[in-house]
């Protein structure tokens, strides 16, 4: 579904104002009703404009015969890396031929500028004899509808106003605007294009005096070599110009090089020496619309007056041009970006429009970019499609045409498919490099830094109601002494033990004796069997091993290894904790001291607790700990970004609650004098811990520096929520025998995209900018997934990314 939109606009800007009529006409039907109102007059807005583009927009440059250079202001320089790639030189070359006038200005005030030129615009455009025509246009058209709205009028004024920036094109975004005069004497249908088996394109290489055109005819050559044929003529004198548009049909006419407007006239500049206005031209044009000219490009300066003076004959269908002066990188942009779109199908007026939005990017540095290029449309022409000039795929001359020109010599052309090709084989290549340096241990460091700042940027979550923490903090400490002696812990023990707790947990080595009160401290054992203490595997020194007066039985069931299992990496101060133990076989272990205990500390609590809430554990035949129905798997040497775990010790990895204190908390001498209640006590697991400085019990993790006895909280409650709560156990992807290929795949992936980007990449600026984008998010994907447990291989992903990105980038330009 499409509409057309004549409004038609008879008068002038700066004295008498404008006779306005609208027209709507659908899928090429008769026009509706007529709808005429007016505009007033509005000098101040002529008197903008003019200043815009004159002043303002031309004195950007030191202008010379061939060429201006803009002089940029020192805070508005090019110095900044991404802009010397892609704006390869500091000065910007203009397709126009102009006298020598030295002028400095501002890229500031040039934007300033147009952005008082488009509201000023849209004021007149509100005003209140226009709201009953801006009122017909929203009831008649339809947001989902591709609308032509052609702007018909005679004032030079309104040929100069960027009419995209009127507010009905933020209301209708399929709506692009074209120019067109206001009468015509030739209303007739054009000829259709006759379809054929290639594109016929006749390019025109003007003078080219410090300008690039060469890169006009790369983007022409490149865009489809089977279905068009490109006909170059490299600063051709009128003649060669004349019989060519004479003797063969073309489809597209397309001109590259320096133009320029005088008194109304435009002109191109077809070689060093010679120029030719559109009246030389005249009689070469006129024989090529007869033969079925469709389209004609020019890609050159102030394209205006080649437009009003080519519709003194009103032939030419349709014409895409630059309404100012344009800079050489902008015009190679937009030839880029226009070609590929309207190739690829879609319509002129769509193509044009994805092209003039693509160039707002670059306006930072070349103020204006996305109004200089113009539609202008004869009203009778139907405007063109690509697919309209070629004969269908399945006809047999394109099926005899393609094979010849499949098989005839060509110059070689980076196609699709080789370019896909060159994608996926740079795209495993930095995989296997990537995964080889992670194999290696390269990156772990790096892995399990990531992993830190991940889980410490998740949301928070609720404490976990099931745990209390006794802390025995500095104030404790200096009150009753370091370490506290046997009498004061077991006042402590026994006041808890008034309130019903579950379990108990001791988090101090109490080998050695320390009187008063070690016979009341051990007979609390004996007589509470629900208290559970803490001895060391890791430690030779016999103040780590267990009371010496606990009985064996009094071991197995009353004893836990409280030994954690740091990563010690070079990279970092201290030693960080990211895994749990859960249990070893003492009788299979090196180890030589009394600590001869199969459970961790953590584990053995939380196994307390869920057997007092009748759920049952069991080893597997894996040997894996299987809770309720619940796993716990053991690590692998190779798990995430861990490449040499060989620990004797059953081991899982720490989903740290997303909380640095992850329990409701007393201290020690809150406890003794007896202002706490049972709610916070009753039926609850209770760890008892040093967080004192006196204590040195520290360890780097995720959240900073914690104590011991939190860490233990955060085990304990990890296996708790995993089995009651189903919170998810930190996870990896899949991995066979220690060949991650699960990550593997997914760091391909990753690195395809990179290379994809990079294959749609027009300049360094863009594939940063995308890049960018696609690290971010990877980075967010990641956090996400982990708060559903899963480690992705962040890391290695980035590096193939960039990696593969920035080879195929330099490739594809060398």
């Amino acid at each position: 579904m499409s509409k057309l939109v004549y409004l038609k606009l008879d008068g002038d800007l700066r004295n008498q104002g404008f006779r306005v009529t609208l027209q709507i006409i659908e899928d090429g039907g008769e026009a509706a009703d007529d709808l005429t109102k007016s505009l007033p007059a509005n000098p101040a807005l002529a008197d903008l404009i003019e200043t815009h583009w004159n002043q303002k927009y031309r004195s950007l440059g030191t202008a010379s015969r061939h060429q201006r250079k803009i002089v940029f202001p020192s805070k508005y320089s090019l110095v900044k890396s991404y802009n010397k790639k892609t704006f390869p030189s500091r000065k910007i070359s203009w397709r126009v031929k102009i006298k020598q006038v030295e002028i400095r200005s501002s890229l500031k005030r040039c934007q300033e500028s147009g952005e008082e030129v488009a509201a000023a615009m849209n004021a007149w455009l509100n005003s209140e004899e226009f709201r009953e025509i801006d009122k017909r246009l929203s009831v008649r058209l339809n947001v989902d509808e591709d609308i032509r709205v052609l702007i018909r009028t005679e004032d030079p004024n309104l040929h100069k106003l960027p009419w995209e920036l009127w507010d009905l094109f933020k209301i209708f975004p399929k709506a692009e605007p074209s120019l067109s005069q206001l009468n015509f004497g030739n209303t007739n249908q054009f000829q259709k294009p006759v379809r054929k088996s290639k594109v016929r394109i006749l390019a025109i290489l003007g003078n080219s005096h410090d300008i690039n055109v060469q890169e006009d005819r790369k983007t022409l050559e490149e865009i489809s070599p089977n279905h068009a044929e490109v006909i170059v003529l490299v600063e051709p004198d009128i003649k060669q110009i004349t019989d060519d548009l004479w003797e063969q049909h073309w489809d597209i006419i397309f001109f590259a090089g320096h133009g320029q407007t005088e008194n109304g006239t435009g002109k191109i500049y077809i070689n060093k020496n010679d120029s030719l206005t559109i009246d030389e031209l005249w009689i070469g044009l006129r024989k090529a619309v007869d033969n079925g000219l469709q389209l004609a490009i020019f890609n050159c300066c102030d394209g205006l007056g080649l437009a009003t003076k080519l519709d003194d004959f009103q032939r030419i269908p349709q014409m895409i041009l630059m309404r100012e002066l344009v800079p050489d990188y902008i015009a190679q942009e937009f030839l880029k970006y226009f070609l590929t779109e309207f190739v690829a199908g879609k319509s002129l007026y769509a193509a044009k429009k994805e092209a003039r939005l693509r160039l707002q990017v670059l306006e930072n540095e070349f103020p204006c970019a996305s109004w200089l290029p113009v539609i202008w449309q004869h009203p009778a022409a139907k405007p063109a499609v690509w697919n309209d000039f070629l004969l269908p795929p399945d006809s047999p001359a394109a099926a005899e045409n393609l094979t010849a020109a499949s098989s005839a010599p060509k110059r070689p052309q980076v196609k699709g498919f080789s370019r896909f090709k060159s994608v996926i084989l740079a795209s495993a290549g930095c995989t296997l490099a990537v995964m080889g340096a992670r194999f290696l241990g390269v990156m772990e460091p790096l892995e399990l830094s990531m992993l830190d700042r991940l889980m410490s940027q998740r949301e928070p979550e609720l404490i976990d109601n099931r745990l209390l923490v006794v802390e025995v903090t500095n104030k404790d400490a200096e009150k009753y002494g370091y370490p506290q002696n046997d009498a004061t812990l077991a006042k402590a023990i026994d006041k808890l033990q008034q309130f019903q707790p579950l379990i108990i947990g001791l988090n101090m080595h109490r080998n050695s004796a320390r009187e008063p009160g070690r016979k009341q401290l051990i007979s609390l054992f004996d007589s509470h069997p629900n208290i559970i203490t803490v001895c060391s595997y890791g430690s030779t020194d016999k103040n780590f091993d267990p009371p010496p007066e606990l009985s064996q039985a009094k071991l197995t069931n009353q004893l836990g290894f409280s030994d954690l299992t740091p990563d010690e990496l070079r990279h970092e101060k201290g030693s960080s904790i990211r895994r749990q133990s859960l249990s070893y076989e003492p009788n299979l272990s090196s180890f030589t001291n009394n600590c001869k205990i199969s459970k961790s500390f953590s584990f053995f609590l939380a196994l307390r607790f869920l057997e007092n809430q009748g759920i049952k554990s069991q080893i597997t035949n894996n040997q894996e700990w299987r809770i309720g129905d619940v796993t716990f798997k053991r690590l692998a040497s190779r798990t995430g970004g861990y490449q040499d775990l060989n620990a004797p010790v059953s081991q899982i990895l720490l989903n740290y609650r997303a909380n640095p204190k992850p329990a409701f908390k007393v201290t020690l001498q809150e406890v003794l004098e007896g202002k706490i209640n049972s709610d916070l006590v009753k039926d609850k697991i209770v760890l008892i811990g040093h967080t004192s400085q006196a204590s040195r019990d520290e360890s780097d993790t995720p959240y900073g520096k914690m104590p011991g006895v939190w860490i233990h909280a955060h085990m304990v409650s990890q296996i708790l929520s995993a089995v009651i709560d189903k919170r998810p156990l930190l996870w990896v992807l899949p991995q066979f025998q220690g060949f991650q290929w699960g990550d593997a795949v997914f760091v391909w992936l990753v690195a395809v995209t990179g290379g994809l980007l990079a294959w749609r990449a027009r300049s360094l600026l863009v594939l940063a900018i995308a890049s960018g984008g696609m690290i971010f998010v990877l980075y967010q994907g990641s956090l996400v997934i982990l708060t559903f447990g899963g480690w992705m291989p962040l890391v290695p992903a980035v590096l193939a990314l960039v990696a593969t990105g920035g080879i195929l980038f330099v490739y594809d330009r060398s």
